[in-house]
């Protein structure tokens, strides 16, 4: 299961839009597998985005909103620990349902989840909470990477190394996935690679910038060759699969925890715009709205052995489908203490069943949500509501509230429906 952070929808070459970069790899999953053309995110934030993919559960029924539901400790001022912790209990990840079936689980790359730089996975290296500095210091060590403080500093390093031999953090989460695969060849396993490439700090290797000397600013410049390194590292993951014999019975899943951002001025020039990295392509919105462009997201499966390849899947599904879609491929029961509201993908995909794997999908935090149900999307904020039709105005330009009433009660209830019974959030003090 592969992640990126903070790519937009129209950043792979394989969707057809702006594509700042080549991304050959990421289109390869495409090419050998499915491309999803309405994928969703449950939340267009990484914190919150990152507890429903994990847990296979809406983590607003939980508490978890936004980002700063993720990172205080709990209340009275317990300290989480893998044990004590905010998810629901009996709410096991999808890498723990995946250990009781025997599968053997590691992980790199950028968590969110309580425990860190602990996590649930058996194997695991090269840990962030919520980013990390993409350069080692002198010592080695990379800030925000698998130290206590859960959200390390960074500094200014554009275009690197400083030193020669020092790794980019991106290759390093690369090489400890293509490690894992190599140790655990010969038996049952599931890895999570989830990187903090695209997102800030804008640090990116210097051999690079001939690949994008045709971007127009600097920064978009250090995020297409981040972009280019993430998709070169994913390339290794699928050569090393090749290699070993394991592609035919490897499912693989990629997409981005939510849009593309705005980019965080981390202590860099003043010069420099403040400009959206990355595409929405068609969309509107970007990351921390619930427009299309924050929650809709790249979303590719391959699975060469059972799944037909270059198929393109219309319908809405969302990361919290992945959860139930990877037990089913590993022959892995789901808890009974669990609540899955995701969906097993593959029955639609391999045509055994027909329909959408959706009635109605949700978001919601801090009196601002949406609701997508067929064609229609109904966005709410506080006391007012826009309703839009998707499939004949994929930018949301053109609001039917108005003209289709009927539509917007029925949607409305169901929002309400969602939002209604969920409890406040985490951390109310910090809106």
């Amino acid at each position: 299961m592969i992640l990126a952070d903070d790519m937009g929808y129209g950043d792979a070459r394989c969707y057809g839009y702006d594509n700042l970069v080549p991304t050959p790899n990421i289109d390869r999953i495409a090419k050998e597998g499915v491309r999803f053309t309405q994928g969703y995110v449950s939340a267009s934030a990484c914190g919150p985005s990152r507890f429903g993919l994990l847990t296979g559960m809406y983590q607003q029924k939980f508490g978890i909103q936004w980002n700063q539901d993720t990172w205080d400790d709990l209340k009275n001022g317990v300290e989480e620990t893998l044990e004590n912790n905010r998810i629901p209990e009996g709410q096991l990840l999808i890498n723990q349902a995946l250990s009781r079936a025997g599968y053997v689980t590691g992980m790199s790359g950028k968590y969110n989840l309580p425990g860190y730089p602990e996590t649930t996975f058996d194997e695991y290296k090269w840990i962030m909470h919520f980013g990390g500095q993409y350069f080692p210091d002198e010592n080695g060590h990379y800030a925000g990477v698998d130290e206590s403080v859960a959200r390390g500093g960074h500094k200014r390093i554009l275009w690197g190394p400083e030193r020669e031999g020092d790794i980019y953090l991106t290759d390093r989460l690369g090489d400890h996935a293509v490690g894992f695969i190599e140790r655990h060849k010969d038996k049952p396993f599931f890895y999570y690679l989830a990187f903090n490439a695209p997102h800030s700090p804008m640090q990116a290797k210097t051999s690079l910038k001939p690949q994008v000397a045709h971007l127009k600013t600097e920064a978009t410049k250090m995020y297409g060759a981040m972009l280019l390194s993430m998709d070169e590292n994913i390339g290794k993951v699928l050569d090393k699969l090749d290699e070993l014999g394991l592609t035919e019975n490897t499912l693989v899943a990629f997409a981005s925890d939510n849009g593309a951002t705005f980019a965080y001025n981390v202590d860099w020039p003043e010069n420099w715009p403040k400009e959206l990295l990355g595409s929405v392509g068609p969309l509107r919105g970007n990351k921390g709205s619930n427009y299309e462009g924050g929650n809709r997201i790249p979303y590719l499966i391959r699975w060469p052995g059972k799944l037909p390849a270059g198929q393109v899947y219309d319908h809405a599904v969302s990361t919290l489908d992945l959860y139930p879609t990877f037990c089913a491929a590993g022959n892995a029961d789901i808890p009974s203490s669990a609540h899955l509201d995701g969906t097993n993908l593959l029955p639609f995909l391999k045509g055994e069943k027909t329909g959408r794997p959706h009635e109605t999908l949700y978001w919601y935090h801090d009196n601002s949500g949406c609701v997508v149900q067929g064609d229609y999307k109904l966005l709410v904020w506080q006391d007012k509501h826009w309703l839009y039709n998707l499939t004949e105005d994929l930018g949301e330009q053109h609001d039917l509230a108005k003209a289709k009433p009927e539509i917007v009660e029925r949607l409305m209830r169901k929002y309400r429906s969602f939002v209604d019974p969920l409890p406040p959030p985490l951390n109310p003090a910090k809106r």
